[in-house]
């Protein structure tokens, strides 16, 4: 009984070091998710300035321009979204990105943060 419990005990371990998703084979790397996660944000931006915009078609774009399916971007995201810090960066380097591409982005972002600051999420931060 008590080998059993010990045999159990050592599966239970070995399984809990595991990863909550598996890494997909065709993982997008850091760098190219934050650039994505940018382009859908400011194409998100254009939405609420032009209700005409067909957000299939610019979604559609956005992957053609980086040459990637829907399905690579999602396995992609959910991988990285059990992985808080790495989320943290990446969210990061976007915010960089659109502040770039857009100067007077940064000056609205500060203010939604100051507005709203203790109703952000923790990666939105």
């Amino acid at each position: 009984m008590k080998y059993g419990l010990f045999c159990l005990m050592i599966l239970f371990c070995a399984a809990s070091c595991t990863e909550a998703i598996e890494k997909p084979k065709d993982v997008l790397p850091e760098e190219k998710m934050s650039e994505i996660i940018a382009d859908f944000a400011i194409n998100e931006q254009s939405y609420s300035i032009g209700t005409n915009i067909n957000t299939e078609n610019a979604t559609r774009f956005i992957l053609k321009k980086y040459n990637i399916k829907g399905q690579t971007f999602t396995d992609s995201y959910r991988y990285y979204m059990t992985k808080p810090e790495t989320m943290q960066d990446i969210l990061s380097d976007a915010q960089a990105i659109i502040k770039s591409k857009d100067p007077k982005a940064e000056a609205f972002i500060n203010k939604k943060m100051k507005e709203n600051s203790g109703n952000f999420p923790e990666q939105a931060r």
